[in-house]
């Protein structure tokens, strides 16, 4: 499948891996969240998980527990979803509030069918600012409490009508801990100056009164909170500096509980087993089976400080302890062993660029993520997964890396960039080329010819790296290499992407796309299109590729057959279409699919007629019917994979 979708970076798609097995069929149904950044995350008393996704909307999304899946949407009666906070009710796993809505413009929300549909409760206070919310339970009802932010003035706000009317609480801000079992009972952090201090509240946080003293400097920092299940709760209270402590008598005093100077930035405990405590900070996550007492936290895995941030969030279910770590989900996994590793699960793939499948074992494939674009460099980091994308087991090696490439004819042959240099993979050795210069894209060739995208342009090696060649050079500066794509049926054809510059450079030229074509393996070069353009190969004729291009009246569908010197029209899109990718069935030379903004279409005759495929995307949301990204399973007939504009990835069997 092409790497096109660093060239439409709004339209980024996201993925998890593949499981036939999963998909719908002649129905599009969710693979995983979508390409947003993680933003809130909790879980019911059963075990349900939810997160909050934003990609422009910001949607909610459950995985119900223990089992592994599949993820489903949560935003009947949200509209076009802007959620910024979500809660559970610690007491009624059927209950959730949300809010949803820019500042300024946002509402209260609330389900009582564990997310199924919502209700509108309240609409916009103007200053509200929502961006964290906790559920309190009374006796005989619940207290709101929702912290501002984001522009807003942090305040610590309080509902007792389920989110109809608020009102400032005095005297305190988050974090928040709730006791689920001590009716009316709420710690918070104090909104007092000086030294950091935990308040305690036994009304549903109308008034709060200091806790016991506690050994921290006024320069720290609060940053976590938990209570457990269970009376009396054991309170936990991590700061920046000090480290953690915990109380079980309601805070009056504070014993250490570890992390002496610096203490976790995530807590959680097991709803049902209440004296397991999980501690997460930026090198590992540690876990205490005596309810927190000191010296009782062992670490259950270590972190690699590149491949995975400091977790802001961390929640145990039933299923199993998952955390937040800046934008994506991850799950700590013990194995039979005795060993234990952190996976990505679930929506692991968040702001994906493309995916990669190995042509000569399907089940390796990697994910690409965009994580910036600067005009000399666009940053990738990598994602490998062995089993069809079930798993992406970290620490991996190359999460850092910017491009990866699976040798066309050899297993377990790979060329991965790095912003250093470049790597060759062979099995279990590693050998390293062009330190420190940067490589922004690689690929194989056919013969094993290695290629590499660096400043000075398309470097070629044909001995396995010892000794390198300029075969499409920089132009003196005037060229950057940003892709490169072997043709997976026939590779000694090999495309390069290219932005051109003016020279002697302007400040704000973004530069014009070339294509340039080889049909040696990239050992010489000649320019296909001024432009950009998706390019297709197809099965079974090498010399043949399809071109999307854009026009006045819409966009062109072209094909090829001397290797793009001259190519004719077989189908023109009308604008009203919006067609801006076209993927080829690798098991099927006549199917072709198109992402457009009626979903995604389908000729089963190279493209001369066109008609929509069975199942659209109204069950996930009206505004999913513009597709961005279709791509086909390697092997499998009909197996559609699709990124709508905004957001999400959907997956299709087809029936034919």
């Amino acid at each position: 499948m092409s790497r096109k979708l660093r060239w439409i970076l709004p339209l980024l798609l996201t993925l998890t891996g593949l499981r036939p097995a999963s998909a719908g069929q002649d129905a599009w149904t969710p693979f995983g969240a979508g390409e947003g950044a993680l933003q809130t995350l909790t879980a019911s008393l059963r075990g349900e998980l939810y997160t909050t996704a934003t990609f422009g909307t910001a949607e909610i999304w459950q995985l119900p527990l223990p089992a592994a899946g599949p993820w489903r949407w949560r935003n009947n009666g949200l509209g076009l979803p802007a959620v910024t906070a979500l809660a559970v009710d610690p007491k009624n796993a059927n209950s959730l509030w949300a809010v949803s809505g820019g500042t300024g413009l946002q509402s209260v929300y609330h389900s009582t069918d564990s997310g199924g549909s919502w209700s509108r409760v309240s609409t916009g206070d103007a200053d509200l600012g929502v961006v964290h919310l906790w559920v309190a339970p009374q006796r005989k009802s619940v207290v709101l409490l929702a912290e501002t932010g984001n522009g807003a003035p942090r305040r610590l706000l309080r509902s007792l009508d389920g989110g109809v009317s608020w009102t400032e609480v005095p005297g305190a801000l988050g974090p928040v801990a709730v006791p689920p079992d001590e009716p009316g009972v709420v710690y918070a952090a104090s909104a007092s100056a000086g030294k950091p201090v935990v308040v305690r509240s036994e009304n549903g946080a109308k008034t709060f009164r200091p806790t016991g003293s506690l050994p921290v400097e006024a320069s720290d920092e609060l940053r976590a909170l938990h209570a457990t299940y269970g009376r009396p709760a054991a309170v936990f209270a991590s700061f920046r500096n000090a480290g953690l402590f915990r109380s079980l008598d309601g805070g009056q005093g504070w014993r250490r509980a570890g992390f002496v100077h610096a203490g976790p930035a995530a807590l959680a405990s097991e709803p049902k087993a209440p004296g397991t405590i999980y501690a997460a900070n930026s090198i590992g996550l540690y876990a205490s089976l005596q309810s927190g007492r000191s010296g009782s936290f062992r670490v259950r895995t270590t972190f690699s400080l590149v491949d995975l941030p400091e977790p802001d969030a961390l929640v145990a279910a039933p299923g199993g302890p998952y955390f937040l770590a800046g934008s994506d989900l991850y799950r700590y996994v013990p194995t039979p062993d005795g060993f234990s590793r952190v996976e990505k699960t679930g929506i692991e793939s968040f702001g994906l660029a493309e995916l990669r499948f190995s042509p000569v074992h399907p089940p390796e494939l990697v994910l690409r993520r965009y994580t910036g674009c600067f005009r000399d460099f666009c940053d990738f980091r990598t994602l490998f997964s062995t089993d069809g994308g079930a798993t992406f087991p970290l620490p991996n090696g190359i999460s850092d890396a910017t491009d990866y490439a699976f040798d066309p004819a050899a297993f377990e042959r790979r060329l991965v960039a790095f912003p250093s240099g470049a790597v060759l993979i062979e099995g279990h050795s590693r050998k390293t080329f062009f330190s420190p210069s940067p490589v922004a894209t690689v690929e194989i060739g056919a013969g094993g010819i290695l290629l590499a995208g660096t400043p000075e342009g398309v470097q070629v090696s044909e001995d396995d790296g010892t000794t390198w060649r300029t075969a499409l050079d920089n132009a003196g500066g005037g060229r950057r290499i940003v892709d490169l794509l072997a043709n997976p049926y026939a590779p000694e054809r090999v495309i390069a992407r290219t932005l051109e510059f003016i020279q002697p450079p302007q400040p704000r030229d973004p530069g014009s796309p070339v294509i340039y074509h080889s049909t040696d393996a990239g050992r010489t070069w000649t320019k296909l299109l001024a432009g950009s353009a998706d390019v297709e190969f197809i099965p079974g004729a090498p010399s043949s590729l399809y071109l999307l291009v854009s026009t006045a009246e819409g966009t062109e569908l072209r094909r090829s057959d001397d290797d793009g010197a001259t190519s004719h029209t077989v189908h023109a899109f009308p604008a009203s279409d919006g067609v801006i990718d076209v993927a080829t069935d690798p098991s099927a030379s006549d199917d072709l699919y198109a992402a457009s903004l009626r979903g995604v279409l389908q000729s089963h005759d190279g493209g001369a007629t066109w008609e929509t495929t069975p199942g659209d995307f109204a069950p996930w949301g009206a505004y999913r019917q513009s597709i961005g990204h279709v791509q086909v399973h390697p092997t499998q007939r009909g197996h559609l994979i699709a990124a709508p504009v905004e957001g999400g990835l959907f997956e299709n069997q087809l029936s034919h």
